[in-house]
């Protein structure tokens, strides 16, 4: 059992080699040697992010619960799916286009649903990040990834969608989503209102209270434009993250959403005496 977790573990390391290089290679191109100037902050940061990037996967037995219990529910219920017939007429591209659509459209509404009281606390990890970079996109508490494969599964059992194409809209969205982390001011100018940037995704992550809650989308930002959550004013010059996070210490993120919990209900007040008429 352990070696097949460490397997799985290592695998998904693996797969930042390809970010690895190609975001180097493009700070080599806009920064030259000051591309390797890694202050101590970012390795802190990289540090962190890679050891959630392993340990999150450790814990997939728990995810696959999850995902396994959705799907019994989903069919148990009786809930419609789309006939796999209906997608026999259509080009595999044609299928991963509107699974992409589809799966972003799902996540534009969890992360709307992770901002909001209560789940904030287990977003609020990701978003502790105060040196933001591409491996940023590994920072998540292993109950976010559980809420947003939830939703995965029970989208895919709803449009049944052949299994063609699923592993690059995967792999597409994940180096998408490490290029929106970068620090990097990328810019597409009215393009970014159809697909996310950089940019975009720095106002996200911005300690600035003109920023909270918009820029939601993940890859298409038109979701944001069609929902009025669309925000990007300019260049981002500010802080990331927010104050009195966990940061960089990994107890500290492991924990984060139940201690928050906890706390809170330490802090709830007596509930005020119910004043009786007299008799």
């Amino acid at each position: 059992m352990v070696p097949e977790l460490l397997s799985t573990a290592l695998s998904a390391l693996k797969g930042y080699m390809i970010p690895f290089a190609l975001f180097t290679a493009i700070g080599l191109i806009l920064k030259g040697r000051q591309a390797f100037e890694w202050p101590l902050e970012l390795l802190r940061s990289v540090r962190s992010n890679l050891v959630l990037a392993l340990v999150n996967p450790l814990i997939a037995p728990m995810i696959m619960m999850g995902v396994v219990f959705s799907r019994a529910a989903y069919d148990g219920l009786g809930l419609p799916e789309t006939p796999m017939s209906f997608w026999t007429h259509f080009p595999v591209w044609v299928t991963v286009i509107c699974w992409l659509i589809a799966i972003d459209f799902c996540d534009y509404w969890n992360h709307r649903l992770l901002h909001a009281p209560g789940f904030w606390d287990v977003h609020a990890v990701h978003h502790s990040d105060l040196y933001l970079n591409w491996t940023t996109s590994s920072r998540m508490h292993i109950l976010e990834v559980v809420i947003m494969q939830i939703s995965y599964i029970l989208l895919a059992s709803w449009m049944n969608l052949p299994a063609e194409g699923v592993g690059a809209v995967v792999a597409l969205r994940q180096l998408h989503n490490n290029w929106v982390h970068t620090r990097y001011d990328f810019h597409l100018g009215p393009v970014s209102k159809l697909i996310a940037t950089p940019r975009f995704h720095h106002w996200h992550h911005a300690d600035d209270p003109a920023a909270y809650n918009s820029n939601f989308a993940n890859t298409f930002s038109f979701w944001d434009v069609m929902f009025g959550t669309y925000r990007v004013p300019g260049r981002y010059f500010g802080a990331y993250g927010f104050e009195g996070g966990p940061g960089n210490d990994l107890i500290k993120l492991i924990v984060w959403p139940y201690r928050q919990w906890l706390l809170r209900i330490w802090r709830q007040p007596d509930p005020e005496p119910i004043e009786t008429s007299p008799l």
